[in-house]
């Protein structure tokens, strides 16, 4: 400004060139070199959470056909509305006394279409509660079954839920799926383990059962959505 006030400038173009680059240099490279560092950074934080999207989307892919591994289904969603009219059908068998005959046609009437959702290997319809012990391969696989979508459900907690961090399916659906996955035929849970009065108490364990595995079709189909 000195320079400027006795005309020293205009005698000295060059210099003045010279200055000018200069003092641009000074203070728009670093500004440049911010923003360039803050696009890569950007950019590099995006491409891995798309990668961690894909990664987090074949392991629900995996825990999905793991649901269904021994369901007789089009899909999820068939599964999922099919074991909502079987949880509707088994809260109406509850709503009748021990004693009351229109409690064994209600159950009669569940059991026939469990049968269609998940059919008994020999071909023999499922007459009364204590026909689902009556075969041992049967309660084998089930209890295959329920070590493939446990071990898959953590897998998911290990993987894609720790890769989404903060983005994920919301909490209520992903705490039920978790106790659910946790629940699996258990005791008091599993149709396929004989209780002390199969008759008596079926009602409760199938209906526990349908509870856990609603639960978890929820939440697979939480988790699609969210990273289809």
């Amino acid at each position: 400004m000195w320079l400027d006030s006795i005309d020293w400038w205009p005698r000295h173009g060059y210099l003045l060139n010279l200055f000018s680059g200069l003092t641009g240099a000074c203070f728009g490279v670093p500004f440049a070199l911010v923003g360039l560092d803050y696009l890569t950074r950007s950019q590099a934080e995006f491409r891995e959470t798309e990668r961690a999207r894909v990664r987090a989307a074949a392991e629900v892919a995996n825990f999905v056909t793991s649901l269904l591994d021994v369901f007789n289904g089009r899909g999820l969603d068939d599964v999922a509305t099919r074991v909502q009219d079987l949880s509707d059908r088994i809260e109406f068998a509850r709503s009748f006394r021990f004693d009351d005959p229109e409690r064994d046609d209600a159950v009669r009437e569940f059991l026939t279409e469990f049968e269609e959702l998940l059919p008994e290997p020999q071909g023999r319809p499922r007459e009364r509660f204590r026909s689902f012990t009556r075969d041992s391969d049967e309660v084998r696989r089930m209890r295959l079954w329920r070590t493939g979508v446990k071990t898959q459900w953590r897998r998911l907690d290990d993987g894609a839920r720790g890769q989404l961090a903060g983005d994920w399916i919301d909490k209520p659906t992903e705490t039920a799926g978790h106790q659910a996955a946790e629940y699996l035929l258990m005791d008091g849970r599993n149709p396929w383990r004989l209780v002390r009065d199969a008759e008596r108490e079926g009602i409760m364990v199938m209906r526990h059962f349908l509870a856990d595995l609603k639960a978890l079709c929820e939440a697979a189909k939480a988790m699609e959505a969210h990273t289809g």
